[in-house]
């Protein structure tokens, strides 16, 4: 899970936490659907297995997701991707009501500085958004809950029930809007040559993403337009190093990758393309992409090893470039006007008509629509009574509340049952009818790798799985041969952070050891591996130390490109321990 502001954990006293926790509890027990599904049962949508990619420029790029891989047949010289302009909801049933939702008005844009050139981007052309005519429900008052699988009027606590799904349903998607809003030019690569520190946080960090950067690659994002034609990624011969563009759609699930994992070293070209998009001729030379929205978030990392290293790799970076074949729609930005539970949901609804939910959430999204929440709806056209409408606004707060304890929750539950170690659910990046887990990715992690290519052990808990604390100081042992099996072309590291996710300031800045800097590790005469977790130097030349606060912090283990061995369980991480 890449970014200077951070973003700071919403204030909740512990008495509205045990109101808020209390209150979603009953939620969630009383609408078992929002439990995060087991990662046998598919709901209908297979998950696609992500291989190692090749060099190989005409064989497909690997999907990260389950959706279809696109054919990608070169012609003699140039081919066109054809594919007729299309309405994601034109088999939504006739409309017997409309409304024209108006977007709220976009929040602070973040400027950084660009990666290429202004005029490889075109100039932006606002055009109002266009919402279609959707069927608007009858709710029926004594009719059965189908979201709470009980004959529950809809009274109160039904809607209550079902704000808190809708909620936790619409959250990534808007994180994704609510970062989008903050990025000054869209189709533009963002770029940070240098890592991240606690004086310099990534650029998605600065734009509110989530905490707990990496300090190993310098991070690139971009917010793409695809409406009017694809955007063209250009990288160069990156040789041996690892990099990766991690294309996100807004409901934050992985739809593909751009690196030396899935398309090669380069150099290359590549069309990121809408499958709902215009028809655009592409020179034979570029290989197409396809991404299921035209609304995309790209996240790029490039690893980094000592100064010398850094300077090529900054050298390498500003040789990205992002070439639109059309100019972006500047389309708007869906951000609540207000904290109001009603505002939220009617602004969820609103963003879901410019980026539909996918045919599996489709039971899902006729619960919701009970309550007035789905595209083209808003709360007042379910004609919920006044304490219905007021209970929808406290079960959003209260939802909202208690969203980073339950996040907590499931990563302690885990961490209890691992070492220590909080092992990530193997739906992470593709994340099904997952809900509760996506939101709860989107609240810690903003988005985050599918394991294939990144696999990130959160070390949460140490001996006797009691949490982490600075003293005594803490070790992680790595018997010989024992390091995490990662691929030639990956790479891990173990990175610390403070209790509240950010990179423990430190007078050695020394924030984290990695297996890509190899002359920074020391290993002992066995061909073990120790690395120490304390608040002072412990004066051994033979151990790897990092410093942490006196009091609570984390150990990130993150493995790039991890072998078979990681994916199915079969290593498994040493616990964190007393020295």
């Amino acid at each position: 899970m890449i970014e200077i502001s951070n973003r700071s954990p919403r204030p909740v006293s512990w008495t509205r936490a045990a109101v808020a926790a209390a209150g979603v509890g009953a939620a969630l027990a009383l609408a078992p659907g929002i439990a995060a599904a087991s990662p046998g049962e598919e709901s209908g949508a297979e998950r696609g297995a992500v291989s190692a990619g090749t060099a190989d420029s005409a064989s497909a790029t690997h999907k990260a997701t389950a959706r279809a891989k696109p054919e990608r047949a070169r012609g003699a010289s140039q081919r066109t991707v054809n594919r007729p302009a299309v309405n994601p909801l034109a088999a939504r049933p006739a409309a017997t009501q409309s409304r024209n939702p108006q977007p709220a008005a976009a929040s602070r844009r973040f400027t950084a500085r660009a990666a290429q050139p202004e005029s490889s981007v075109a100039a932006p052309v606002s055009a109002a958004t266009q919402v279609p005519t959707v069927q608007v429900p009858t709710v029926q008052a004594t009719g059965p809950s189908a979201a709470a699988g009980f004959n529950v009027p809809m009274g109160p606590l039904r809607a209550a029930i079902l704000a808190t799904q809708a909620f936790i349903y619409g959250y990534p998607l808007l994180e994704f809007e609510r970062a989008r809003a903050e990025v000054e030019e869209l189709n533009t690569i963002y770029s940070l040559t240098s890592f991240a520190n606690p004086d310099v946080a990534p650029v998605w960090q600065a734009i509110g993403g989530g905490k707990r950067p990496n300090t190993d690659t310098f991070y690139s994002l971009a917010y793409l337009d695809l409406s009017e034609g694809p955007v063209v990624l250009s990288i160069p011969d990156m040789g041996d190093r690892y990099f990766s563009f991690q294309l996100t759609e807004p409901y934050i699930s992985v739809a593909d990758y751009i690196g030396s994992r899935t398309t090669g070293s380069g150099p290359g070209r590549y069309a990121i393309t809408w499958t709902g998009g215009p028809a655009v001729d592409v020179p034979d030379d570029v290989e197409v992409v396809e991404v299921p929205y035209a609304s995309m978030m790209m996240l790029g990392r490039t690893l980094a090893g000592d100064a010398a290293d850094q300077l090529l790799a900054i050298e390498l970076m500003n040789q990205y470039t992002l070439t639109p074949t059309g100019q972006s729609n500047d389309p708007p930005f869906f951000v609540p006007a207000s904290r109001n539970g009603v505002d939220i949901l009617n602004t969820i609804s609103n963003a879901m008509v410019a980026n539909p939910a996918p045919a599996i959430d489709d039971p899902k999204l006729a619960q919701l629509a009970k309550i007035g929440v789905g595209p083209g709806l808003q709360i007042a056209d379910a004609n919920l009574g006044f304490f219905s409408t007021i209970a929808v606004d406290l079960a959003v707060r209260a939802t909202s509340a208690v969203l980073p304890l339950l996040a907590n929750l499931i990563q302690y539950t885990s961490a209890v049952q691992n070492k220590g170690w909080a092992i990530p659910n193997p739906s992470i990046g593709d994340y099904g009818t997952d809900y509760l887990f996506r939101a709860g990715v989107a609240e810690v992690g903003w988005v985050a790798n599918t394991p294939q290519e990144a696999t990130y052990y959160p070390g949460l808990l140490g001996s006797y799985l009691l949490p982490l604390f600075g003293l005594p100081s803490r070790v992680l042992h790595f018997a010989p041969g024992e390091t995490p099996p990662v691929d030639d072309d990956g790479f891990w590291s173990v990175t610390v952070y403070d209790g509240n996710g950010d990179l423990y300031k430190n007078a050695a800045n020394r924030y984290s050891v990695s297996s890509s800097r190899p002359e920074e590790l020391v290993y002992q005469s066995d061909g073990s591996l120790t690395i120490v977790f304390s608040h002072k130097d412990p004066g051994d030349p033979i151990v790897n130390w990092l410093p942490v606060p006196l009091g609570f912090f984390e150990a990130y283990l993150r493995m790039y490109v991890p072998n078979e061995e990681i994916l199915d369980g079969t290593w498994k991480a040493p616990g964190i321990r007393w020295a």
